[in-house]
């Protein structure tokens, strides 16, 4: 369907994460433009509590239509962890600590996302999750993309592969974010039906 793209910005300086929202919202006629804003990482507990406070400093700074994301992995041998200090703990330990703290536990995983977005005023929250599990043997020589440290060694659920091995269709299928922007579209078509011309078909 033609007509006029809606802008989005996305405050992020991670160009995987750029990168993929474009892939997900670009078949809706949504624009994502990058915006790089200095946003201080909030000290809470949820991914969500994080993209919610994110997203009130760049309102703060003046900027509407504005998305924020935050995403955590958590293990499910340790309630809650590594969740909103999921960069930290890698920088922090590697490969080699997450496989001590994993070793002879139960390594069943997952993704959590959060996508938070102010439209002409309007804040919502949007989330999504992507189940699988670390794999058995993680080495040392894992090259992993970058901003994407846990790619190399989480199996979505039903897979054989780690995310990073799989065809970008299948990872694209498995993100959790994609989820999330997903809902964000549903809620955004909403706050503009009186502009439907700005969303093309997508099926």
């Amino acid at each position: 369907m033609e007509g006029k793209r809606l802008k989005l910005l996305f405050a992020t300086s991670n160009p995987g994460k750029l990168n993929e929202a474009i892939q997900v919202l670009e078949p809706f006629g949504i624009e994502v433009v990058e915006c790089s804003l200095e946003l201080v990482e909030p000290d809470v507990n949820t991914v969500r509590e994080v993209a919610a406070q994110k997203l009130k400093q760049a309102i703060d700074q003046g900027y509407d239509q504005v998305m924020v994301d935050d995403t955590g992995i958590y293990f499910a041998a340790y309630q809650q962890f590594p969740g909103v200090l999921t960069k930290r703990i890698f920088h922090g330990i590697g490969y080699r600590g997450i496989a001590k703290l994993l070793e002879g536990e139960d390594r069943t995983a997952w993704f959590e996302g959060a996508i938070a977005i102010c439209w002409n005023g309007q804040v919502q929250l949007f989330t999504g999750m992507t189940n699988g599990r670390i794999i058995d043997q993680i080495g040392e020589d894992i090259k992993p993309e970058p901003g994407f440290p846990y790619d190399p060694i989480f199996i979505p659920e039903g897979e054989m592969e780690v995310l990073q091995n799989l065809p970008r269709e299948k990872r694209l299928f498995y993100s959790y974010r994609r989820i999330a922007l997903e809902k964000m579209v549903k809620w955004l078509s909403l706050q503009e039906k009186g502009n439907s011309s700005y969303f093309q078909s997508h099926s």
